[in-house]
């Protein structure tokens, strides 16, 4: 029997809709708070004519179904999450766990106390390259991990930022460089099975960035270093407002490294001259990359973000089936939006460093559990911390710069 499938917020969620039924799901319920978002999606997707179409959660969540896509708001998942699994529902949630340390104790302790199961959407890991480079890795001919890179650079146009973020309170304009780093980092615990364990951060501002937008911060980056439970450094840098567009990834280890050739998109295998594992003849070889199953990679190639929107939802669905956990399940989602979070304390606290709890230890949990420092705003624009590594705020002119880019405008799919 094929899992029963809800998604919540079609803006994004509309994009899994295929990944979903080629997966061997059923999308049997819709949610979106504008009235005009189902009627587009179902258009869309005539395959899921008949799913029930809900605009309250409460409500969507009572619907006959073994899961839910969690595609809301960035700042907005941890609440939806436990909600769902409360209700007897798997999780699946794109793609921050939650951006307060408080918000991951509840959200751990609600699959604890619930025993459903929960999985982050991140879809960065299962790019081509990268799963690559995690079969080469686990085959062992690399040696120890030494260091890695993880980079996700994303700089946008002022017409590009204020399409995406809609609104002053909207959550792309409070969210400082740090936060946005699964991209970054997930590939790289994937790839090598490292868990993050102490980090330290530092920014670098740019507000000619945000000019002629709604945007708080005036950073460009944010780098984070990682100590690893593997002794192995990690250098991360997530949502990045600099030049070049693009997403990178290198491992370097004891015997070889490996690298996405950035001029021709072709793997960059290396090893040592003398470490070349027996049959190898150059130490240096580029190759064209592949997926692993060359049936489900011609499904994964029509699928968003180089075909690992298809990869996660079919492991999570896969997960379900066979009662499996998923790799990316509540701990190692914590630990990664731990990092983001104490990441940027440690910008705005003189680079301090900060031990990354693990959630799975109740004494880690005691000491984050009351612990729900925000950069977002309240309905009053309160904030605890800024989202700014320097004191920034928009100009009036960029502001109604942003209110006449957002006049008459509709935003359906954010």
């Amino acid at each position: 029997m094929a899992i029963k499938i809800g998604i919540f917020g079609l803006g994004r969620g509309h994009t899994f809709v295929k990944s979903i039924l080629a997966s061997g799901g059923e999308v049997v319920a819709i949610c979106d708070r504008r009235p005009s978002a189902p009627v587009w999606v179902k258009d869309k997707f005539p395959e899921i004519a008949d799913a029930a179409v809900y605009d309250n959660f409460d409500e969507f969540i009572k619907h006959d179904m073994d899961a839910v896509l969690l595609a809301n708001y960035f700042n907005e998942h941890c609440d939806f999450a436990i909600k769902a699994m409360e209700n007897g529902k798997h999780v699946l949630s794109e793609c921050t766990s939650n951006v307060t340390m408080g918000d991951g104790v509840r959200l751990c302790r609600a699959v604890e106390k619930t025993g459903m199961t929960y999985a982050l959407l991140e879809n960065y890991p299962y790019f081509k390259e990268n799963l690559e480079m995690e079969r080469v890795f686990r085959e062992g001919t690399l040696g120890k991990l030494v260091y890695a890179e993880g980079e996700y650079s994303h700089p946008m146009s002022m017409a590009e930022q204020n399409a995406l973020a809609p609104g002053r309170r909207h959550w792309r304009n409070w969210t400082p460089r740090a936060y946005y780093l699964t991209h970054a980092i997930a590939p790289l615990m994937k790839m090598t099975d490292a868990m993050p364990t102490r980090v330290t951060a530092m920014a670098s501002f740019a507000p000619e960035i945000a000019k002629g937008t709604a945007l708080q911060t005036g950073d460009a980056a944010c780098v984070i270093m990682c100590q690893t439970d593997t002794n192995a450094v990690l250098r991360v840098i997530g949502w990045a407002g600099y030049a070049p567009h693009g997403n990178w990834y290198k491992l370097c280890c004891t015997k070889g490294g490996m690298e996405t050739n950035h001029s021709n998109n072709r793997m960059r295998l290396i090893y040592n001259d003398w470490c070349r594992p027996e049959g190898v003849e150059n130490n240096v070889t580029e190759y064209d990359l592949s997926w692993p199953d060359e049936e489900l990679g011609k499904i994964a190639d029509t699928a968003g973000h180089g075909g690992g929107d298809f990869w996660v939802v079919y492991d999570f669905i896969k997960c379900l089936e066979n009662k499996t956990e998923p790799y990316f399940n509540v701990y190692r989602a914590t630990a990664m939006a731990s990092v983001a979070i104490l990441g940027w304390r440690s910008v705005l606290n003189g680079n301090t460093a900060y031990d990354i709890p693990d959630f799975r230890k109740e004494e880690d949990k005691l000491k984050y559990e009351k612990d729900f420092i925000t950069c977002y705003p309240d309905e009053n624009y309160h904030v605890n911390i800024p989202c700014c590594s320097n004191p920034y705020a928009p100009t009036e002119e960029d502001l109604a710069s942003a209110d006449e880019a957002w006049k008459n405008a509709e935003f359906l799919l954010q």
